[in-house]
């Protein structure tokens, strides 16, 4: 799908794709079979085509996973598909397993400098972090933490909240959390905070016990905690917590004075005496601005959006769109959030969100165009099924740069509200810094101190509210839920996919260097951004950026600069 209009014909629909559940005793055999061949490969031909079985089998897995999740999704009622993913829930730790035992037979084949001539490094360093991070001894590890992370995942998909006689999800409340109507916003954020209050036995103790099985796993594999442990499945090979810390505090110091006068001028924009929690989603008296559009046209807006920006017709997302792989409303049963997935064995990528009719809805379905938009750019950049995509914080810079170079066409989208959604969005960008760096330190402290108490862990997370957010005040009558330090529960990514938050934040500093650079000279921009994505996963994060033209984030005069830019972009 390179040329997506030669490519149009050849798509096959969603629909007429077949889930099959994975044959784990033929995958086990394909793997034992290329690890003897690769044992005793002494030729680079034999070598690949021990190799080239093994690249088939696995992405034959990724792939069925991948469908499995997505139909799941797409209506979680569906009996089939719940059982299909307890399959998944024990499998991918046995496929872990299996396919770190086949990069450590890469790593002592007899001809594996001529293969590392060959394919570079990235396989390589893929194949030793595998090795310190899966073994035989945390199976039962992994499947308890993925069947874990899947109830929770499972009870925020059931979410049922009562509010004015109806019963939302987490998605279909979120209007009314924005409304310009402060007591419906009041009202909202109060029955939000009971339905969390209703849950917190049940979210504390399914991240106690995930704090458990991960320090258990990470003690296992000789790591001092599961911080030491979560590093390296996130793959951070070329900077550390150190790293991260001193990027935290770069926030703290540059980017929290910004959010807090941010809020000061919400305050005066919304004529309020004092500002509330429930006031914080609506940033404008009038309301946030929300697309001039209807939702139903969503896929054709965002089909000329990409057209326009990208100058191809039909854009990718034109044929992704035309034959099924994207679903971009909300609805009851389907889970909430938004993800793009990619089915390798198709090459083709598969766009989710839960379209609400809010200001959120057209920043999704750009964000996650850009990372499917990388995925198909990035499709020949390794035979190596583990090196096509990049590490996550890269993936977040295809999202997130997609979106702050949207600003000139949002438009399609906002017609004369154009404007204020471009500031909106550079607000809500600013806001999130902060936050998501309070998420990453969170996880720190957490997994440095697994024995903490559930009420320990609410107090850690008020704490550090008041140090990156010291602007929330609570109304502990109306939600005590919040008051107490309980907002952290309804963030997804602290359940499912431990030290992610951080990646978010490490790539819109790089995201805003592209949108800094888009003001200039936006076709340099997006030059920059395709050969990002054209290298996929071929190289380590800041060697990446690098080759690209992109300043590392972690330099403090790279922040002061975007801060001050940001901050005359806003009039702050």
């Amino acid at each position: 799908m390179d040329n997506a209009a030669n490519a149009n014909s050849s798509v096959p629909d969603f629909t007429d794709l077949k889930y099959q559940r994975p044959d784990l005793d033929k995958f086990t055999e394909t793997v034992q079979n290329v690890r003897l061949r690769l044992m005793t490969a002494k030729t680079i031909e034999a070598a690949d085509e021990a190799l080239g079985e093994y690249e088939i089998a696995i992405s034959s897995f990724d792939t069925q996973y991948a469908m499995c999740q997505i139909l799941h999704d797409l209506d979680t009622s569906d009996e089939f598909y719940n059982t299909e993913m307890e399959f998944f829930d024990e499998a991918s730790a046995r496929v872990q397993e299996l396919s770190s035992a086949v990069l450590s037979g890469l790593l002592t084949c007899p001809c594996a400098d001529l293969l590392k001539a060959k394919y570079g490094e990235m396989i390589f360093r893929k194949a030793k972090n595998q090795k310190e991070i899966i073994s035989s001894e945390v199976i039962d590890d992994l499947t308890e933490e993925s069947r874990l992370e899947n109830d929770y995942s499972q009870k925020q998909s059931e979410a049922e909240i009562s509010f004015k006689n109806k019963n939302l999800n987490l998605s279909l409340i979120q209007p009314y959390l924005e409304s310009t109507d402060r007591n419906v916003r009041r009202e909202a954020c109060i029955a939000l905070d009971k339905y969390y209050m209703s849950r917190k036995d049940d979210y504390d103790q399914i991240y106690d016990d995930l704090v458990k099985v991960r320090t258990e796993a990470a003690q296992k594999l000789g790591c001092e905690n599961f911080t030491e442990l979560g590093y390296k499945r996130m793959e951070r090979y070329d900077y550390n917590r150190e790293d991260v810390a001193a990027f935290r505090e770069n926030i703290k110091k540059y980017i929290v004075p910004l959010t807090v006068q941010i809020r000061k001028l919400q305050k005066e924009r919304l004529g309020v005496d004092e500002l509330m929690f429930h006031d914080l989603p609506c940033l404008f008296k009038e309301g946030n601005p929300t697309p001039v559009i209807n939702k139903s046209t969503y896929k054709d807006a965002a089909g000329k959006f990409f057209r326009n920006i990208l100058g191809v017709t039909p854009s990718f997302f034109d044929v992704l769109s035309e034959h099924g792989y994207t679903d971009l409303l909300s609805r009851p049963l389907k889970s909430t959030g938004g993800y793009c997935m990619y089915l390798e064995d198709y090459c083709i990528p598969f766009i989710f969100m839960n379209g609400n009719g809010t200001f959120d809805d057209v920043a999704t379905v750009v964000h996650e165009g850009g990372h499917a938009y990388a995925a198909l750019a990035g499709a020949e950049s390794s035979p190596f099924v583990e090196c096509l995509s990049p590490t996550l914080e890269t993936c977040e810079i295809h999202s997130t740069s997609m979106e702050y170079m949207s600003y000139p066409f949002m438009d399609i989208f906002y017609g004369k509200k154009a404007e204020q959604y471009c500031e909106l969005h550079m607000t809500e960008g600013l806001l999130f810094l902060p936050y998501g760096c309070m998420v990453d330190e969170f996880q720190h402290i957490v997994y440095d101190n697994p024995n903490m108490t559930p009420e320990q862990r609410h107090e850690i997370w008020r704490m550090l509210e008041q140090t990156y957010q010291p602007y929330i005040n609570y109304d502990e009558k109306d939600t005590p839920f919040h008051a107490m330090g309980g907002a952290w529960m309804k963030k997804d990514h602290i359940f499912t996919t431990p030290f992610y938050y951080i990646d978010y934040c490490l790539s819109q500093i790089c995201a805003l260097e592209l949108w800094e650079e888009s003001r200039v000279d936006m076709k340099d921009a997006i030059e920059k951004y395709n050969t990002l994505c054209q290298l996929g996963g071929s190289d380590t994060f800041l060697k990446l950026i690098k080759k690209a033209g992109i300043e590392s984030p972690f330099k403090v005069d790279v922040m002061k600069s975007l801060a001050f830019k940001c901050a005359d972009f806003l009039n702050l």
